[in-house]
């Protein structure tokens, strides 16, 4: 039944890829390592149109083994501050089953950029299993083939305390493709790497 799940969210998100006229497209693929836990391979897929309708396709995000269907719409603008904004709600099906409330905010100033994603995500079963998470990143780009700068991911799961975890990012670009590492924890034993392969259009 969650396989069937899964293939649904897939269709979903290929009709909406095909039913508007394309501007912008992107692939991203994330690899998790940590000497405690096995690999986690994350792939995200997302898609806007000309009118800034935008969908994103999840899988291993919110949880291993489940996948994540959200739509929203772009609001951008800004000369010397550019900025993108998209407020998205979401459906999560697999291990994890609930919905999502999320947003990503893009700022860019120069070669400076600070980017956002919160969300909150409630599970349809368990109270216990509702959580909020954010993903940030500050990076500054001196070449035009590299950034580098810091990221924080924070989750608060229901009725505990929030839990930072801060590290380091530097990301190789080339054309459409990127090549972002990231090392969280740097001063811990209990590191984790980040590696991503992301392409966009």
């Amino acid at each position: 039944m969650k396989k069937k799940h899964l293939n649904i969210l897939l269709i979903l998100c290929l009709f909406c890829n095909t039913s508007f006229s394309q501007t912008k497209m992107g692939v991203e693929n994330y690899n998790f390592l940590n000497r405690k836990m096995e690999y986690i391979w994350m792939p995200v897929v997302h898609h806007q149109t000309k009118k800034g309708f935008y969908t994103e396709l999840r899988y291993n995000y919110e949880d291993i083994k489940t996948g994540s269907l959200y739509f929203g719409r772009s609001f951008a603008g800004g000369k010397n501050l550019e900025f993108d904004i998209i407020p998205m709600l979401g459906i999560v099906v697999g291990k994890y089953n609930g919905a999502s409330a999320a947003v990503n905010i893009e700022l860019e100033y120069k070669n400076l950029f600070l980017s956002i994603h919160p969300q909150y995500t409630i599970n349809k079963d368990k109270d216990a299993d509702t959580f909020y998470f954010n993903w940030s990143e500050l990076a500054y780009q001196p070449l035009k083939f590299m950034y580098a700068g810091v990221s924080v991911q924070q989750t608060k799961l229901y009725k505990t305390a929030m839990e930072n975890e801060y590290g380091l990012l530097l990301c190789f670009v080339a054309k459409k493709y990127s090549f972002p590492v990231y090392l969280f924890s740097p001063f811990r034993k209990d590191q984790n790497f980040i590696v991503g392969v992301n392409m966009e259009w």
